[in-house]
């Protein structure tokens, strides 16, 4: 059996509403909680899973360069409605079994624009909430 190749984030895209900001991305996940349900009886406590959120959690350089971090990021609040999101582990590989992209719709949140220390960079944290599952595709698109 040949070592499996990790992924390692150093080429990846994230996209929200068709604006590809991975340039901009330091952290990024695709985050399930799922929410336990506790039974107790006679015979002890057992544990069964319950409801699952997904959430888009992200943390991106500030920049307000056109079509980058703010314009997106506030764009995307400022529609009020539900914006697409899609994360490519390696963006400059077409999305295949060994480079699958996950989508969805996120609920877009106010954020704070800024956030960091003198002589540093700042940074914004997103955590927002999908709507439903994200869906990984193995499929080139068009």
């Amino acid at each position: 059996m040949s070592q499996p190749r990790p992924l390692i984030l150093d080429n990846a895209d994230l996209l929200i509403d068709d604006v590809s900001i991975g340039c901009s991305t330091n952290h990024l996940e695709l985050n399930p909680d799922v929410t336990l349900v506790t039974l107790t009886s006679f015979c002890g406590e057992v544990d069964y899973p319950g409801s699952v959120k997904w959430s888009l959690v992200a943390t991106f350089y500030q920049s307000f360069d056109a079509a980058a971090t703010e314009e997106t990021l506030s764009a995307a609040v400022d529609g009020g409605v539900p914006v697409s999101f899609t994360i490519l582990p390696y963006k400059d590989l077409p999305v295949g079994p060994t480079n699958p992209s996950w989508s969805g719709m996120v609920i877009p949140q106010l954020y704070s624009p800024i956030n960091g220390d003198a002589r540093a960079e700042s940074t914004i944290d997103i955590e927002w909430s999908l709507v439903g599952e994200p869906v990984k595709s193995v499929t080139p698109g068009p």
